[in-house]
This record gives C-alpha cells, structure tokens and sequence, in this order.
C-alpha cells in the first residue's frame, strides 16, 4: 500500500466482491429461487385475473351494479397491472451487461410505481362514479351480485395465496398482492352489498360499499408509492439501523475510521452498502480477509447481501463523498 501521498487512485486497495463466496452465493441463489417462484404465481393471478375480469364486468353491466363494475374496473387495472408485473419479473433476470452492471434489477420497482399509480387513478374514477350514484340511487338485484361477487373473492384469494407463498417480497410482487388485496376487498364488498340487497335493503349500500374499497385501496398504493420513492431516491433501508451499523463497521479490526458509508436498496429486501475505510495495517492479505469477514457480518447481521469495501491508509483518511 502506497504511502507517498500521491495520487488518490494509487494509494487505495479496493475489494469489490459482493460478499463471501459462501454467504454472498448462497444468499443471492436463495433471491433468485423466490424471483422465479414469484413470476411463476404472477402469471397464474394474471390469467384469473383476466379471465374474471370479463366475467365480473358483463355481470355488472347486465345487473347495473356499481359494487360489481367497480370491482371490474379494479380487475381490469388489475390485469393492466400485474402484466406491468409479470414482464418487470421477467425482464429482471436478464443478465447484466454493457451500461446496465446491475443488470434490470430496478425495473420492478418501476413496475411497483407504476401499479400504484394506476390503483389511485382507479380509487379516483370509483369514488366519483360512487358519489353520482349516491346522489342518483338506482335499484339493483341483489342475488346476481351475491354470486358473482362470491367467485370473484375466491379467484382473489387464490391468487393472492399462490403470489404471498412464492415468497417474493419485492416491491413489484406487492403491488401485484396490493392489487389482488384490493379485488379481494373489493368482492367482499360486494358480497355484502349484495347479500343486503337481496334482502331488500337501501339502494345507496351498493355505491357506499364502492367508497369503502376506493379507500383502502387508496391507502395501500400510496404506501406502495412512498416504498419505491424511497428506493428510487436510494435512501437507506426503513429496516435498516444506519448508526448501528456503522458502530459494527468501526469496531472491526483494522479499522481506524469510517470516512464512507452508503447504504441503498435496488429492490425491497436487496439492500447493498459501499464503505470507505481507513486502516494503518499493510498487509494486503490481511485487510482482504478482514473485508471478507466484514462482508459475512453485514450479511448476517444487517441482511447487506452485496458489499463494495475501499481501504484507505492512515496518511490519506480525509472524508470521503
């Protein structure tokens, strides 16, 4: 290591693995098992998902049910977006090269926004449809809604349950499940709309049970929406205790002060940090076991499954970006 205090680019000994071959492998096998899990479900919910979309729609247009078409309408963006997901989930895997080093990775966390974005404009169209309605009660046959409404819950809930057991937890899988959820939501009620009116109650709970839905609904995607932001914007992990570690990096051996430390996610659960070190030690071989023991504890304890470390010498420990 050079100590002549030269030129920043001769004097830094860099390690630029991804992690220990056994942590860091093992750990990226184990995301890619769930990726494909997880695009696997996304394209069984998708075809339920389209096929009731129709079904659910005629019946709404047949009955005049605004429970059912606005459910419908939900499907259909629902549809729209889980095909923004399942081609995300696709494209994801393509292998890294030429300008993209990092390969697509971030493409679902588009894909998330973006789902988001459409279940708000379709929480929009709902509510004002609703308030027309609420204001120009129509009578609606109760039992048609029950039925329907009943298999359109049970497609939901099967196709939520095949996404949430692949076990993919990124932020383009949970605006598919946000969207499912809210279909779910969205035929109970129905269901319940139906069931009330069929024993002849008041018009106006087929547009109210809308508004409810519209609303959940509406929460679920602006939290998915500040998710992404937050990842786009490549702000530390939420789960991540940034101060903690920090105080592991420094307690490691050979450190002597931490003048570096980035912490970012390119998807919800793939956190990765870059860290600029300062060391007296000048034993190469030493510092590169240090970083790869380093690297085993960010993965264990921080769940970091990539890690860039930069080892700078004591005589050149000015801050660093």
């Amino acid at each position: 290591m050079a100590h002549d205090g030269h030129d920043d680019e001769h004097d830094h000994v860099h390690e630029h693995d991804h992690g220990p071959p056994a942590a860091g492998h093992g750990s990226a096998q184990h995301h890619h098992h769930h990726a494909g899990r997880g695009r696997r479900a996304l394209g069984i919910a998708l075809a339920l998902t389209a096929l009731f979309c129709v079904g659910e729609g005629a019946a709404g247009w047949l009955t005049g049910s605004l429970a059912l078409l606005s459910d419908a309408t939900h499907m259909l963006t629902d549809t729209l977006g889980l095909v923004v997901a399942y081609v995300a989930a696709v494209l994801r895997e393509r292998p890294r090269g030429g300008r993209s080093t990092f390969g697509l990775r971030r493409l679902p966390v588009l894909g998330g926004m973006v789902n988001a974005l459409i279940v708000l404009g379709a929480s929009v169209l709902i509510v004002v449809e609703a308030i027309e309605r609420i204001q120009s009660p129509r009578a609606v046959p109760g039992l048609p809604v029950v039925v329907v409404a009943a298999l359109g819950l049970a497609a939901n809930v099967v196709g939520a349950w095949l996404v949430h057991r692949s076990g993919d937890h990124s932020v383009n899988v949970r605006g598919a499940m946000l969207h499912m959820l809210g279909d779910a939501l969205g035929s109970v009620a129905a269901l319940v709309a139906g069931v009330v009116l069929w024993f002849g109650g008041p018009s106006l709970v087929d547009p109210i049970a809308s508004l409810v839905v519209a609303g959940i609904i509406a929460v679920g995607a602006a939290r998915l929406l500040f998710d992404a932001g937050s990842i786009l914007l490549e702000r530390a992990p939420a789960t991540l205790d940034v101060a903690a570690l920090e105080r592991a990096v420094r307690a490691a051996p050979a450190v002597q002060e931490v003048v570096g430390l980035h912490a970012w996610e390119l998807d919800s659960g793939e956190a990765v940090a870059s860290l600029v070190l300062v060391t007296a030690e000048l034993d190469l071989a030493r510092l590169a076991g240090v970083a790869d023991e380093l690297k085993r504890a960010l993965l264990n304890d921080f769940h970091i499954t990539h890690a860039t470390i930069e080892w700078r010498p004591l005589a050149n420990a000015r801050p660093c970006c």
